[in-house]
């Protein structure tokens, strides 16, 4: 009875053993999950933090925390593509920019491909959301991919131990998705007309090209929007390149 009044007092408003009381109410933080944020914080602690995400709720959330002391090397928050280019050019010395594939329609390759163009490059970390879109894989430009459902498991600090050692780091549970997902298989002719698309022809000039009518090409393009599970051509072209399918 009296460690339970003890809990009752240290718990009333203003007290500074709430939190301690939370502690015992509560499963406490494993030793390996303390150890390993330990390990994380020592890996991050060389670079200026710049977070992406879809999710102006995360992206406030993330500020707060980074703010109050959990990131103390956290440069800023972006919603949208352009801020995080913004953050990029402005910070100084060596940055690494962690976003979540909810940041953009197109899961962030075009933001990749803008960040590997500032002078300053910075390190980039993409964390997958939707491990179901088509468009995923390795054909993402960034140095560290990460599944958020892998959160927990020691991926983000496997994938931090090779960004600091200059290696890529794909996890092991996208290359097990990847692996098992249904090879696409093109005709020689769709493959062909899948190319002159990424040209950005039109349906007469591919069939011009290729010596075939504009009609029948509106019959392959339309193949690979089944294939592809496309929404229109310009979707094909973007999916195919994400699977490999083009360079």
């Amino acid at each position: 009875m009296k460690a339970n009044r003890d809990n009752q007092r240290a718990a009333e408003p203003g007290s500074k053993s709430v939190e301690l009381v939370r502690w015992s109410n509560t499963a406490r933080p494993g030793t390996d999950f303390l150890t390993r944020m330990v390990a994380i914080d020592a890996l991050l602690a060389p670079y200026g933090i710049i977070y992406g995400t879809g999710s102006w709720i995360e992206a406030h959330l993330v500020s707060r925390l980074g703010y109050l002391k959990g990131i103390p090397n956290l440069v800023g928050c972006g919603i949208t593509e352009k801020e995080i280019i913004d953050l990029c050019q402005r910070a100084q010395g060596q940055i690494l920019t962690v976003f979540s594939t909810s940041i953009a329609k197109d899961q962030g390759h075009a933001l990749c491909k803008q960040l590997k163009t500032l002078s300053n490059k910075p390190l980039i970390c993409c964390v997958i959301d939707d491990t179901n879109h088509q468009s995923i894989n390795q054909k993402i430009d960034c140095d560290a991919i990460v599944i958020a459902s892998s959160f927990g498991s020691g991926a983000m600090h496997a994938a931090l131990v090779a960004i600091s050692e200059g290696r890529t780091y794909l996890d092991p549970m996208l290359t097990t998705k990847l692996t098992t997902n249904q090879i696409i298989k093109l005709k020689p002719r769709e493959q062909q007309v899948l190319e002159q698309l990424a040209q950005g022809l039109s349906n007469k000039e591919i069939g011009s090209v290729l010596n075939i009518s504009a009609v029948t090409v509106r019959d392959y393009v339309q193949s690979l929007c089944r294939k592809f599970a496309a929404l229109n051509r310009t979707d094909v072209v973007f999916k195919a390149t994400c699977s490999g399918y083009l360079p």
